[in-house]
């Protein structure tokens, strides 16, 4: 897999298109649905939970504090008309084809997520990912993904029949105490942790210190139910906002990431995709993946513009909030566990968010080249 992921980003990168656009495809090329020669076993599922945990963790290290702050109001605008417009859009495409309202409305939610680790990596090719646009992206996708958990978290139970005030309450007051061990970390705990790093004598002890509260608060964000990307990613950002924070660490998690687990989650998205059911659902998937677009192009393109964006700028915002991912993926398993999602549509639903993960490069791409930095 890493061999072909060198060749493959090679070539992408030679005829100028993102390397992970070709990472992607590969992994649908090895998997189930083309070749069947690489399983999603245990052990790649490791390597690629851990790849998102530190490409998130590395767009903390390279997002501006300053900037977040600035544009938080943008970014809710961004991510709650970028979950509105798919939900919508989901909803009226599943009851045309007939599908029962609970089973439409749980798609709905499925096509609300927005999985920012594949934009992050286009951003961070482009040199775009400390922009004003690409700080949008990153703060939205974070309100996004609460959102889009709290969405599954209700709708999850009221479907189900497991649903009270009791169970809702206690998942605020988890993320609650989540956002209280955040500050305490962000204040005290990440800055004497990287002092005392740069006074022990072990080789790279900045680094592991990193690693250990990047994947600490990636448990802890995980712990309270919401996902560990937005732990990892809320790591970053302290950790390069500590006063003894070394710009060498930032190369060494790159060394480290980009070596062996960044790729492996890549290819990991592909690998369970299967093509059984793809004619008999041709026109589904079609239109899934085509409002799977245009939902969050417009809807987050549009929460852009009354922030007070240009229309340049909107289209990179709601080009970089199209990708789906792992973020889907994961809602859609859930689903499919607990029976919200049939076993006839799952395979309809998990090709549509490949395929519009696939495609999402492409307009990020596009709409960056339209409007250089």
């Amino acid at each position: 897999m890493l061999f072909l992921t060198l060749v493959v980003s090679h070539i992408f990168n030679k005829i100028n298109i993102p390397a992970v656009v070709g990472q992607l495809i590969l992994g649908v090329i090895l998997g189930k649905g083309v070749l069947n020669i690489v399983k999603s076993t245990h052990e790649v599922e490791l390597f690629a939970d851990i790849g998102v945990v530190l490409l998130m963790f590395l767009a903390g290290l390279e997002s501006d504090l300053k900037l977040l702050r600035k544009h938080l109001l943008p970014s809710i605008n961004v991510a709650i008309f970028g979950v509105i417009l798919p939900v919508a859009l989901t909803l009226v495409t599943a009851l045309l084809f007939d599908i029962n309202l609970k089973e439409s409305i749980f798609m709905s939610v499925v096509f609300a997520a927005t999985s920012v680790s594949i934009s992050v990596e286009v951003l961070k090719s482009l040199n775009y990912l400390s922009s004003t646009s690409g700080t949008v992206i990153l703060g939205a996708a974070v309100a996004d993904d609460i959102l889009a958990i709290s969405i599954l978290s209700v709708m999850s139970g009221t479907l189900t029949g497991d649903f009270s005030a009791q169970k809702i309450l206690t998942l605020l007051g988890l993320w609650l105490v989540f956002a209280i061990l955040v500050v305490v970390f962000y204040k005290w705990v990440i800055p004497e942790l990287m002092k005392l790093s740069e006074y022990l004598d072990a080789t790279h002890a900045p680094t592991i210190f990193a690693l250990v509260i990047c994947l600490l608060m990636a448990y802890l964000a995980d712990a309270v139910q919401l996902d560990s990307v937005l732990g990892a990613f809320i790591a970053g950002i302290a950790v390069s906002n500590a006063k003894d924070y070394n710009p060498k660490i930032n190369q060494n998690i790159e060394m480290i990431g980009y070596a062996i687990f960044i790729p492996i989650f890549f290819i990991s998205i592909g690998l369970n995709l299967e093509f059984d059911n793809f004619l008999r659902d041709f026109w589904l998937i079609a239109l899934f993946t085509i409002t799977g677009v245009i939902g969050k192009l417009f809807g987050a393109g549009f929460g852009a513009k009354i922030s007070g964006f240009n229309l340049k700028d909107s289209y990179v915002i709601g080009s970089g909030m199209i990708s789906r991912g792992e973020m889907a993926l994961i809602v859609a398993q859930v689903g499919y566990s607990v029976h919200l999602l049939s076993e006839e549509y799952y395979s309809t639903v998990i090709i549509s968010i490949i395929l519009i993960t696939i495609i999402a490069p492409f307009f990020l791409k596009h709409s960056i080249s339209k409007n250089p930095l």
